[in-house]
């Protein structure tokens, strides 16, 4: 399956503001565009949209910037999906099926979308994070 890079940035710029989350200081966008090298111009679409689904929220001026709304470990990867790249995680395929072996086909596809809508609905923000922690440290020792 192919991801969106929107979907693939919301996430990364949505980990950002999650290991700063205690900090309770604002995230300016420069600091995740050079974090995470996503272009300023689709990170300012994809903060619109998160903001407009309630995940963050953002403080203007000199010391402004985003925040998330809510913990981390409350935050889901289905839930910044949907809100930057709405019907991505379909439930059902749109395909219309005339045969036995497209019944059998639309199924599989049908049984993915479930199996993904879960899996993301599972992982957090706080997830994601412990996996980064994990990551780094076993790359210290390499």
């Amino acid at each position: 399956m192919q991801i969106p890079a929107r979907a693939h940035y919301a996430v990364l710029a949505m980990l950002e503001l999650a290991k700063r989350q205690a900090s309770l200081k604002p995230v300016a966008l420069r600091e995740i565009v050079d974090t995470e090298q996503i272009p300023m111009p689709f990170l300012v679409q994809i903060l619109q949209q998160l903001r407009t689904a309630g995940i963050v929220t953002s403080l203007r001026g000199s010391s402004g910037g985003y925040r998330l709304l809510r913990p981390a470990s409350e935050i889901s990867l289905l839930e910044i999906v949907e809100a930057v790249c709405p019907g991505l995680i379909a439930s059902e395929p749109v395909v219309e099926v005339d045969s036995v072996a497209g019944s059998v086909v639309r199924d599989v596809w049908r049984q993915l979308a479930v199996q993904q809508r879960e899996l993301l609905q599972q992982l957090t923000l706080t997830d994601l994070l412990e996996r980064t922690k994990f990551a780094a440290e076993a790359m210290f020792y390499i």
